[in-house]
Parts: C-alpha cells; structure tokens; sequence
C-alpha cells in the first residue's frame, strides 16, 4: 500500500511540476515581442504537452494541458483567449494523442506538427465564429507553413528531450 501511495505522490508531483513548467515556457513565449503575422505563435508549451504524452500517459497529459490552460487565462484575464487556447489545445492534443502510439518517439516531429495544424484550424473556427465571417479563413495558408515550421521545430526538442529521459 505505502508503495502504490508513494508512486501516486510522485507522479502528482511530476503532474504538477510539468503544469508549471508549460505556464511558464507559455509566460516566456508571452513576453518575446510579436511575430508580425496575427495568430502565429511558436508553441512552447507544447512541448511539455508532448512530453507528458510519452512519459506519464494521455489523460494525465491531457489534464496538464487543461490545467495550463486555465491558469494562463487568469493571469492573463482573458475570457476570449481561453476559447482560442481550449479549442486548439483540445485538437491539437486529440490529434497527438492519436498518432503518438503510431509515429513513436522517433518521430515525435510529425505528431507535433500535426497538432500545431489542428491548433491552427480551432483557433481559426472560434475566430470565424467570434467575428461571424469566413474572411479570415484567408490565413488558413501562412497558419498552415507556421504550424508545420513550429511544430518540427518544437518536435525536434521534445524528442530531444524524450530520448535523454529514457
């Protein structure tokens, strides 16, 4: 029993440790100056998303990615970026989640890049249905070349680091 309780604790632990560390890299990010095309953003966080997938398992993983999520909507007080972020960060997980069994640690880069996709096309549906036009749809080409660039590049590190945990 002192066993189970004790691999609960750490485990929690790393849960909780893991949701700082990706509300931090998403403070960091937060505070690099804008990149001057509108919704791009690099992801960090996501790292730490991925990581979490392959070292503690999807649900908890995906409880860090929720709980980064809400935190990082009140310090930024943000009732209209937490629609942004909940829709983009539950695709982009679902979809990781999904293809994390196939594509394995050693290609973590195209998991990643394929989130970074399906984080773009939510976060572009919510910004359809805020502003109620399909104009902004026109972005939906350069989010596509942004995804694919940040999502090899945050790919690359979370293998990184995954090949160094194990």
């Amino acid at each position: 029993m002192k066993n189970k309780t004790s691999s609960c604790l750490k485990k929690y632990t790393l849960m909780a440790l893991l949701t700082s560390v990706s509300l931090i890299l998403f403070m960091v990010e937060s505070a690099f100056p804008p990149i001057p095309i509108q919704g791009v953003k690099i992801g960090l966080s996501n790292i730490v998303t991925i990581v979490a997938i392959f070292i503690l398992g999807k649900k908890e993983a995906f409880m860090i990615l929720v709980m980064r999520i809400i935190l990082s909507s009140v310090f930024s007080g943000s009732v209209l970026s937490f629609g942004f972020s909940i829709t983009g960060g539950v695709l982009a997980f679902g979809i990781m989640a999904l293809t994390s069994d196939v594509f394995g640690v050693k290609k973590v880069w195209i998991t990643s890049v394929l989130g970074a996709v399906f984080h773009n096309a939510g976060q572009l549906a919510v910004a359809i249905i805020v502003t109620g036009t399909s104009r902004i749809f026109v972005y939906a080409p350069i989010l596509l070349l942004s995804a694919i660039v940040t999502g090899t590049v945050i790919g690359i590190v979370s293998t990184a680091l995954l090949v160094r945990h194990r």
